[in-house]
């Protein structure tokens, strides 16, 4: 496999080198009007190529009426457009084999008013498959061909830029895109896989990528730092009256099964979808489909994460509508969750100390019930086109049902036994959650002056109920018992929180170029934590080993000033900021107090410069003073064990960060050739670590401490460069990504230097013919390496690579045959004895049936090596561990699909 690999980069290499046609010629030329001879300032120029009417450039002249194209082939023909408003559009054939040098001169391209002209002359044109504006990519959905019935998903696939795994993660220029609205608007919220993969691809107009910023630096367009990758789909205006949606379900061997649908009414400025599953095969949701995947170790809230046998039920219901004019509008969003899952795992580690290594091995078996609801809901007034009033709220409720029953033993270097233990679990955990957020903000007569206002207020509460009993048999380094030890409690938790935070921004011009941000803010946090142990030895007594009851409130005052300077290719804002905290805890069992005032400065600096449409390069710092939380400094006593202890630490102060980040982005249109870099370096001085001590019994005592004098460090790049070799009709994508740093941290009262790397080399292919074939591939593969001061001489460095191919054939007009692979291995390290591999390969054949190929029904093989064996490694400081557990293996399933739409048509 390595070897194909290789073969893979190499014939990348030779693919990426390869030019159809030299490309240093340029085209300029001035335009202007053809009675008076004026130039024509911001007339529209575009660049066609003649043999398709394709556009592979558009600019506007300049104050000159000058205009010009770069870097064009040599050998090819090019038709210019024309356009000016009130005058006649008009075009002009170039053909740069008879041209003169490299260099074709149009001086003096005249257009003509249309009063001059007897008849009329309309030219329609196709729109430029990518623009880009800043840090803004808009592809034209339409210049990318998919098959029938694809979902947006597929589309996103073709994207110069973009990469999506199969499990529908979006990555684009490097960063993972965290939201994907719909025409500007959230649907369904948080979950970016639900819009991708039930939108359809012909709906999609248009692709916006961009970092959406927060709603104070939208408002002032002064930048604040907060910025997440986005992907905006606009959708056609003839796709936005109707209903359209998608049902499909199928049932299989081992009593697997599945059912899932979403129906969606769009009327204009209205919008309403539902969507319903249940099954048993690990979908968890519409979005988050088939997360029976590779190294997901939790359980997360509202997720499968891959661990245990689960059976999953969801739904929810999205509606958002505008009117009056737009100035109105509304969002909302329910969803909820039902998951049961059932299994076991075992676990063996290994954790390195200065006195020694430490052996561990744990079986488990669990079982959870959980249910999620959430709401939430946004509404948006606009007085005027000065002012603009927004509420937005949301709440969580979530019920979590549990039981462990497990076994662990520890031994130390030599294999002699330092302790067994044994443990069995119940609890019952209720969470709630609500928010509200208002906000105004204002433009004042004055251009540029802005006034805004942000409050936020969050009310939490929680409750347990539980009950634990462990069981442990500690031995002398003869392996003889030494003691023994019972420990029975019955835990009760109520705990709740109050959070507010006012946010007042003011914004003033002070010349055509600059402006000035004024900024305050207002934090207040007051919670109560009361955790309960009870030994049912006297269960009127609780044990304060065991509990913490602690209150604590906390006030944050903070304010500054940045200035900004706008120009036509510039953007520069650096500002600072102070924060005083005032911090109040007590902790009533252990009688102690705490009032402890933190002050910190956070300057910031943001710099855009734009080359031109199509390159535009971004710099950024943020420098950052971290307060310790109540919990470091008072740590809860209700999770810990019998053999793990928490101190408190009052004398914890800041840590402060400063964090780099660079974004260069770049497209060349006449050769279809796109790429980009990120950058990030982040150094933490005096960071906040938790020191541990682990005693020759086996047990461990954990301390937040402040490194002083010591800084943890992180870094990372990442390129990507992609290249429609024409020859062939392939889209090829290859990416080099670096991952670094090092970090400090105590152990047994020696620091432990960890010096982490990861190089990285990915590649993306991607062909396709509509009604023929649809073949994609990811592949990465890379070296990591970690290396520990307390343990030289370990090696724990290893390369890893993974493919993920997948391909789509349709064949005798009806039949569609689908296969993906997940192909995942690591190199075997000096604590990990053997090379992890495993190939999960996934197919079906399906036949098609009404008109528009509107239903599938389709036989399927999940893992059909049934390698899909649940398996985790992780490798942190000096602690290494594997993690095996049961999960959802091979299976047969027979089922359907049916894409349903009614669009209606528009009246002119």
């Amino acid at each position: 496999m390595t070897k194909n690999a290789l073969s893979l980069i190499f014939l990348l290499t030779i693919l990426f080198h390869y030019k159809v046609d030299a490309q240093n010629s340029t085209i300029k030329g001035t335009v202007a009007d053809s009675s008076v001879k004026a130039p024509l300032q911001n007339a529209v120029v575009v660049l066609l190529q003649a043999r398709d009417s394709f556009i592979i450039a558009s600019t506007r002249a300049g104050k000159e009426g000058e205009f010009s194209f770069q870097q064009l082939a040599d050998t090819a023909s090019y038709v210019l457009y024309f356009s000016y408003p009130k005058y006649a559009s008009y075009s002009h054939r170039v053909n740069m084999k008879e041209a003169a040098g490299k260099t074709v001169a149009l001086n003096n391209v005249y257009l003509i008013p249309k009063s001059k002209l007897l008849k009329e002359v309309i030219v329609k044109s196709q729109v430029a498959a990518i623009k880009i504006n800043g840090d803004t990519t808009e592809y034209n959905a339409g210049s990318f061909k998919v098959q029938p019935n694809a979902s947006v998903e597929e589309l996103l696939r073709q994207l110069p830029g973009l990469q999506v795994d199969q499990f529908g993660n979006i990555t684009a220029q490097g960063q993972k895109v965290k939201k994907v609205l719909v025409d500007g608007e959230e649907f369904f919220s948080d979950d970016p896989t639900l819009v991708t993969r039930n939108l359809r691809a012909d709906m999609i107009d248009k692709v916006q990528v961009y970092d959406k910023k927060s709603d104070a630096a939208a408002f002032t367009g002064i930048e604040d730092g907060v910025k997440d990758k986005t992907i905006n789909l606009k959708v056609k205006e003839d796709k936005n009256h109707g209903v359209f949606g998608k049902a499909d379900g199928g049932v299989g061997t081992d009593e697997r099964y599945n059912a899932q649908a979403m129906i969606n009414f769009f009327k204009g400025k209205r919008r309403m979808s539902a969507y319903a599953t249940t099954g048993n095969i690990g979908r968890s949701g519409l979005g988050s489909a088939d997360r029976g995947k590779v190294g997901s170790d939790e359980e997360g809230n509202g997720n499968y994460s891959g661990k245990g046998l689960p059976t999953i039920t969801s739904g929810g219901f999205h509606y958002d509508k505008k009117w009056t004019g737009d100035k109105t509008s509304f969002n909302g969003n329910y969803k909820f969750y039902l998951q049961h899952v059932i299994g076991s795992e075992t676990t063996s580690s290994q954790n390195n100390l200065p006195s020694g290594v430490i052996l561990s091995n744990t079986n488990n078996h669990f079982e959870n019930n959980s249910t999620d609801h959430k709401l939430n809901a946004k509404y948006i007034y606009k007085y005027d086109s000065t002012a603009t009033f927004t509420v937005y709220t949301d709440g969580t409720r979530y019920r979590n049902e549990s039981s462990n029953n497990g076994t662990s033993q520890n031994r130390r270097g030599d294999s002699s036994l330092m302790y067994d233990n044994q443990k069995s679990s119940t609890n019952k955990y209720d969470f709630n959650t609500y928010n509200i957020n208002l906000s105004w903000e204002k433009r004042l007569k004055k251009k540029g002056r802005t006034i805004s206002v942000y409050w936020n207020n969050n009310f939490s509460d929680d409750a347990t109920n539980g009950e634990s009993v462990s069981n442990s048999t500690f031995y002398n380094d003869k392996d003889h018992v030494d003691s023994t030890s019972l420990l029975h409690l019955r835990r009760k938790m109520n705990d709740d929180w109050r959070l507010l935070h006012l946010n007042v921004i003011y914004t003033e011009p002070l010349s055509k170029r600059w402006s000035m941000l004024v900024n305050y803010d207002l934090d207040n946090e007051s919670s109560h934590d009361d955790k309960r142990s009870y030994n049912l030895q006297d269960i009127k007594v609780i044990d304060t080993a065991f509990s913490s009851k602690m209150n604590t409130t906390s006030w944050g005052n903070q304010g500054g000033l940045s200035l900004n300077y706008a120009a036509k290719k510039i953007i520069l804002k650096v500002g600072n900021n102070v924060k005083f905290v005032q911090l109040n805890t007590e902790s009533v069992y252990s009688a102690v107090k705490v009032n402890k005032q933190f002050v910190s400065l956070n300057p910031n600096l943001n710099f855009d410069y734009k080359f031109s449409n199509y390159q535009s390069l971004n710099f950024s710092y943020n420098g950052n003073g971290n307060n310790p939380g109540r919990s470091q400094i008072l740590p809860f006593n209700f999770d810990n064990s019998q053999l793990t202890t928490l101190l408190m630490n009052t004398d914890l102060k800041n840590s402060f960060t400063n964090e780099f980040s660079a974004r260069f982005n770049a497209a060349k249109i006449a050769a279809q050739v796109y790429y980009g870099v990120t950058a990030g370096y982040t150094l933490v001085n005096d960071p906040i670590t938790q020191a541990i001590t682990v005693d020759p019994a086996g047990a461990y005592t954990y301390q937040y401490v402040n490194m002083n004098g010591y800084a943890n460090r992180n870094y990372h790049i990442n390129t990507y460069y992609s290249k429609k070799i024409r020859l062939i009709d392939l889209q090829a994508g290859v990416g080099l990504g670096l991952n670094g740093g090092k970090s400090f941290s105590p152990i047994n009262s020696v620091v432990n230097q960890l010096n982490y790397n990861t190089f990285t080399l990915s590649t993306e292919l991607f062909k396709s013919k509509p009604r023929q074939y649809s073949f994609y591939l990811m592949g990465s593969g890379g070296y990591t390496k970690n290396t520990s001061s307390l343990q030289p001489d370990s090696k724990n460095s290893y390369f890893f690579y993974a493919l993920n191919p997948s391909l789509d054939i349709y064949f005798l007009k009806k039949f569609q045959f689908h296969t993906d692979v997940d192909y995942q291995w690591q190199q075997k390290t000096q604590t990990f004895s053997d090379n992890f591999k495993r190939t999960i390969w996934n197919a079906w054949i399906g036949h098609a049936f009404l008109r528009k190929d509107q239903l599938m029904v389709k036989i399927s093989c999940n893992d059909i090596l049934n390698q899909n064996n649940g398996y985790a490694r992780t490798a942190t400081n000096t602690f290494f561990s594997e993690n095996i557990y049961t999960t959802i293996r091979r299976y047969f399933m027979i089922g359907a699909t049916w894409n349903f739409t009614k669009f209606n048509s528009i009246k002119q």
